[in-house]
């Protein structure tokens, strides 16, 4: 009987979802990601056991910043939570509006000679990103160069996907789900000569993916990267972007990765994946989205300090004004 008087709920949460981003895309840019980024102020200044968001973020630059104090990582904490609700909001726009309309808010490219140079060889290329500011963006950027296959996350609403899905081909891309059939499907694209394109700062399905230290904490890590670039010997580049003056005025990066990602042995590879990923993030920080668990599974078990759990120990860091130390935490 429970299931039966659910029913008639799904199909309102399929519906709203989609009906919302379509109505803030019809709304400015500016009013859109100022009212996205005042949001996500207002939440950071909630009680931290309430503040679940806020929380996340502000654990994450702590463990992963120990130099800061703990009033340095809270003010840092807010402001990348405000950057964050600022890229939320900016993707009702990305995701309902034009792609002409969404590119002409890039106004600078760095690297694009050296893909095009690589795009141009007889070599596939792999394309590792992040979640950094605008990272729609890139995708639609380099979608009209080549073939490329983007691996994505599905979400459980299915009218939401349609949406996302086709803003995310608009400019030429094939996205594929992030399971067997994608990996299928990207290592066919690589045997073709084309790019593939893989966010790597996810935590990855599967316990055969290694430990591997980001921000000196060992977390579970893709071994695809290394798989691509051990049998087909990719061109590889890290791409990403970030804000400068505001969401019409995006920067986008495109740069070689280092030598060291050549290498046979997997932890040297993915090791100098996930520096370069720490460097990335660690150039502009408060435009990462730090409000990603990506340290709860770390250190080889799966941890709780994400939970209400960590509030006492944020109260003494606070206290103190010092750090975390995660071999104290749940």
């Amino acid at each position: 009987m429970a299931k039966t008087s659910d029913t008639p709920k799904k199909p309102e949460r399929q519906r709203w979802l989609p009906i919302t981003l379509r109505l803030l895309g019809s709304l400015p840019l500016g009013l859109v990601t100022r009212f996205g980024a005042t949001a996500a102020w207002l939440i950071s200044w909630l009680p931290l056991p309430l503040a679940g968001a806020y929380r996340v973020v502000l654990v994450n630059t702590l463990l992963c910043y120990p130099q800061l104090s703990y009033r340095q990582a809270a003010r840092r904490a807010r402001a990348a939570l405000r950057e964050t609700g600022r890229t939320l909001a900016e993707f009702s726009h990305v995701w309902t509006r034009p792609p002409q309309e969404t590119l002409s808010r890039i106004r600078s490219v760095r690297g694009m000679e050296a893909l095009r140079a690589a795009y141009a060889s007889d070599r596939p290329v792999l394309l590792l990103t992040l979640h950094q500011s605008s990272w729609e963006l890139p995708n639609l950027l380099l979608g009209p160069e080549g073939p490329m296959t983007v691996f994505y996350q599905s979400s459980g609403n299915s009218a939401f996907n349609r949406i996302v899905t086709g803003a995310r081909e608009s400019t030429g891309s094939t996205l594929v789900r992030a399971d067997a059939r994608g990996i299928k499907a990207a290592v066919a694209a690589m045997a073709r000569g084309e790019a593939v394109a893989i966010l790597v700062d996810h935590t990855p399905h599967g316990g055969n993916n290694p430990w591997v230290p980001l921000f000196g904490h060992p977390v579970r890590t893709s071994s695809l990267p290394h798989k691509l670039i051990r049998r087909y010997r990719p061109h590889v580049f890290f791409v990403g972007c970030h804000r400068r003056n505001g969401p019409n005025d995006i920067e986008v990066y495109i740069e070689p990765a280092p030598e060291a990602i050549h290498a046979a042995d997997e932890q040297a590879c993915l090791a100098a994946m996930n520096d370069t990923l720490a460097m990335l993030i660690s150039r502009y920080p408060e435009q990462y989205h730090w409000v990603y668990k990506r340290l709860r599974h770390s250190h080889g078990a799966k941890r709780r300090f994400y939970r209400r759990d960590v509030v006492p120990y944020l109260r003494e860091a606070r206290a103190r004004n010092g750090t975390l130390d995660i071999n104290q935490l749940p």
